[in-house]
């Protein structure tokens, strides 16, 4: 048989993580095919919120968010928006750990541009942003990225952190909540220390699995070793944890808006426990599980009827995830023209980089 002449598209995962130099023009194609699985997920996303009001009571649920107190839901994405802020300041942090230097401003449009990829399976989207650092600082593409994998890391330790202390303190749901933590920091355990990936290579020398993350090696463990100590984790927790305890008065507001009572507490316990049950599902954006336990929760801890727990939980989504996309993705078309010149050599980068190969720099 013939083999066909047509060549096979390699996948978004291949494609983002495949380490090497690129284009503008090969950026935005691959923005495009990312921005395209967005929109499917979009689509998937409103076909739940259909289904939840469905489930409460179509016309009443409509009726409820129309009625809801704007000023009150307005003050959801202020807090989420704080929350990000909070985020910046560890990423800056990561930043200046590896001695990578960015314009603050810059730096800011890049990180806020992570949040349209939040959408994308295991967020893996946002090492989009190790290309667009890469331009700009002319340092390694594998130099940056653990940048992004422990910012998405310290990201999940804040929600599980709180799931985990607001759990005992209702004394509900704990064991299930330590057992989902402890199975979602496994997968991080291969990215975070190089004696364990050092161990696999050893173990299947002819993994397909391993070889999925070739970009993995050296030059990757040599940044992250450089974040792997007890100082960034302390940086990174103290910041991680207000953070998505902001992030949890989306649901707060939510609630408030609605005319229901202020429950803090209450509201951290459900919002930060629907989202490490939303992440084992693995599913873009927690799309549906997260959706359905905030309803479930929301309805049992605060009593209320189907037709508000499902509209809190419609409003909280489009707060503390939607409003992060599109923001996100404002950010991410505005950061275009950071690809438009290419960046000339600085050479005291390279001197900040000595104790890395010489392979740690960009080779454009």
């Amino acid at each position: 048989m013939k083999k066909s002449s047509k060549k096979k598209q390699a996948s978004i995962w291949y494609t983002i993580t495949h380490a090497r130099s690129m284009s503008e023009a090969e950026y935005k194609k691959l923005v495009n095919r990312v921005m395209g699985f967005v929109a499917v997920s979009l689509v998937f996303s409103i076909i739940v919120f259909g289904v939840i009001a469905w489930l409460g009571g179509a016309n009443k649920v409509v009726a409820i968010i129309a009625s809801a107190d704007l000023w009150l839901f307005g003050l959801a994405f202020v807090f989420v928006f704080f929350g990000y802020i909070l985020r910046f300041i560890k990423w800056s942090y990561y930043l200046r750990t590896l001695k990578i230097s960015v314009p603050l401003r810059k730096s800011f449009m890049v990180y806020m541009s992570l949040y349209s990829m939040n959408i994308t399976p295991g967020k893996i989207g946002r090492v989009l942003a190790a290309y667009t650092l890469n331009r700009l600082t002319d340092v390694k593409f594998t130099n940056i990225i653990p940048i992004v994998t422990l910012d998405i890391f310290t990201d999940f330790l804040g929600v599980a952190i709180i799931a985990v202390i607001s759990a005992i303190y209702f004394d509900k749901l704990i064991i299930y909540v330590l057992i989902v933590d402890i199975v979602l920091v496994l997968p991080f355990t291969f990215l975070l220390n190089d004696w364990f990936f050092k161990f696999l290579r050893k173990l299947m020398k002819k993994s397909r699995f391993l070889e999925m993350f070739s970009l993995y090696g050296d030059e990757y463990f040599a940044s992250q070793s450089k974040l792997n100590n007890y100082k960034v984790y302390g940086v990174s927790i103290a910041l991680s944890v207000p953070a998505a305890i902001f992030n949890a008065f989306a649901l707060l507001f939510s609630i408030l808006a609605l005319g229901g009572a202020l429950h803090i507490a209450g509201s951290v316990f459900i919002f930060s426990t629907s989202q490490i049950f939303g992440m084992v599902s693995t599913l873009p954006g927690n799309i549906g599980v997260t959706d359905g336990a905030l309803v479930a929760l929301i309805g049992s801890s605060f009593g209320l009827g189907a037709a508000y727990s499902s509209a809190a939980t419609i409003m909280t989504r489009i707060a503390s995830l939607w409003f992060g996309v599109v923001v996100g993705m404002l950010f991410l078309f505005y950061t275009f023209r950071y690809w438009k010149k290419k960046p000339q050599k600085n050479k005291s980068k390279r001197k900040n980089h000595t104790s890395m190969s010489e392979s740690s720099l960009s080779s454009e």
